[in-house]
């Protein structure tokens, strides 16, 4: 079994059995942000809980509602493992590296969290790419609030 074909199973593992997956509102002590592409129907909404500590502000907790494709949805899952706990500046990083990476303009897959690494089997698929990304552009938009 190739890279790809181990990196779809497990796109399709988070897609079928979603980590942190929220049925209904979000808990008032979350905040959110929203993720949309409504050429394709994607709707994700993130919702993160900050907690402060004496250093640094860091993610207590991290889910994600919505509806969307395969890809967004399982790509939503897997961001929100790959950054709970982390602190802002950690979480910041891994949403950049990604974005370059989707890009094509980072090519070291070593300074992604393996939990992303399946994300590779759409980096070429240009459409797919909004999918993705649609989770870590509202997470950027809450870590862009917090650090404010």
């Amino acid at each position: 079994m190739s890279n790809t074909d181990l990196y779809k199973a497990e796109l399709l593992k988070h897609f079928k059995a979603p980590q942190n997956k929220h049925q209904g509102k979000f808990p008032d002590d979350m905040q959110t942000a929203r993720g949309s592409n409504p050429q394709c129907g994607d709707d994700v909404e993130v919702g993160v809980k900050f907690s402060k500590g004496s250093d640094y502000t860091h993610i207590s907790a991290i889910g994600f509602r919505g509806r969307g494709c395969s890809v967004c949805l399982a790509a939503a899952s897997m961001m929100t493992v790959a950054v709970d706990g982390k602190d802002i500046a950690g979480a910041t990083e891994i949403s950049n590296r990604i974005k370059l990476w989707i890009d094509n303009a980072l090519e070291n897959e070593q300074c992604i969290p393996e939990v992303l690494l399946p994300l590779s089997a759409v980096k070429n698929h240009p459409a797919r790419k909004k999918c993705v990304m649609l989770s870590f552009n509202a997470l950027q938009t809450l870590l862009d609030a917090e650090r404010e």
